[in-house]
């Protein structure tokens, strides 16, 4: 299907990006457009202006500091891949990113553009519900920072307010933790029936932290907190890997589609989260 009729609009700098978001009602920021893109083809949107923020290079990079690796916005996937700082600070999002899509996706999609989206089976969104990410949001009277946990509300929404892009996402570098991340396609290249990114702390086999965030099986990426408490403190061997396995998947009601069933989606959970913590320990 071809898209509806938008006006084009090219900006060249940020300050230039949300005064005009801010000022034009049904405006969408145009990023590597592999999400955008089909949802205008497929008229899920119609927007009245589509702002390219392309030529904006100040919104693509990677910088690393001590405790915190900062990515902009418009970095491509393949560059996060590329880069040795994200692969040693931030493995998660390196093992995640190695399975975004095909090539093609990977070179022109972007960790920001994906997680305004925010589609519930999508592989960034997951990852940085895992690691506690700062969100970071620029409008034309300032900036400010959400985690996470609180900037996904449901399916393709967001706490993004009028006028706002994100500028960065800020990832902590979790030293000493082992991740792994795991999803479940129907074929290659598909988003995720269920997908879990998994980062634990272990010492002496005994966890000290643990982080268990799952895509697909709810309106926004599910975060086990609760499991995640009542495991912390003990030993991980096969008796608690099967208690977490049974209690995550007690905590949702995944929904049911074309591609899979609730109880299908139920029982993906425990395969991939007993797959898992079973590397963890081998």
């Amino acid at each position: 299907m071809y898209p509806p009729d938008f006006t084009y609009v090219r900006v060249s700098s940020t300050e230039e990006a949300t005064k005009f978001l801010e000022s034009h009602e049904d405006a969408r920021p145009l990023a590597g457009g592999q999400s955008l893109i089909p949802m205008l083809k497929l008229r899920v949107i119609s927007p009245n202006y589509i702002v390219d923020l392309n030529p904006v290079t100040s919104l693509s990079y990677v910088r690393s500091s001590y405790n915190s690796t900062r990515i902009g916005a418009l970095t491509r996937y393949n560059e996060i891949l590329k880069n040795d700082l994200v692969k040693v600070n931030v493995p998660l999002l390196h093992q995640a990113v190695k399975v975004v899509g095909d090539m093609q996706v990977r070179n022109l999609g972007t960790i920001g553009g994906s997680a305004a989206n925010a589609d519930p089976s999508a592989d960034m969104p997951t990852v940085l519900t895992a690691l506690n990410a700062e969100i970071v949001l620029l409008s034309a009277s300032g900036n400010r920072s959400v985690n996470a946990l609180d900037f996904f509300k449901g399916a393709f929404t967001t706490d993004l307010r009028k006028g706002e892009i994100i500028s960065e996402i800020v990832l902590p570098n979790l030293e000493g933790y082992r991740t792994i991340y795991k999803k479940i396609v129907r074929r290659a290249g598909d988003f995720a029936l269920v997908s879990l990114a998994l980062a634990i702390k272990l010492r002496q086999n005994e966890i000290e932290d643990i982080r268990l965030a799952y895509g697909g099986v709810g309106e926004r990426p599910f975060r086990a907190l609760e499991v995640e408490k009542s495991v912390t403190g003990k030993r991980l061997n096969d008796e608690l890997i099967e208690e977490i396995v049974s209690k995550v998947s007690s905590q949702v009601n995944p929904p049911s589609d074309t591609r899979g069933s609730s109880w299908y989606r139920r029982e993906l959970m425990k395969v991939i989260t007993r797959k898992a913590l079973k590397e963890v320990l081998s």
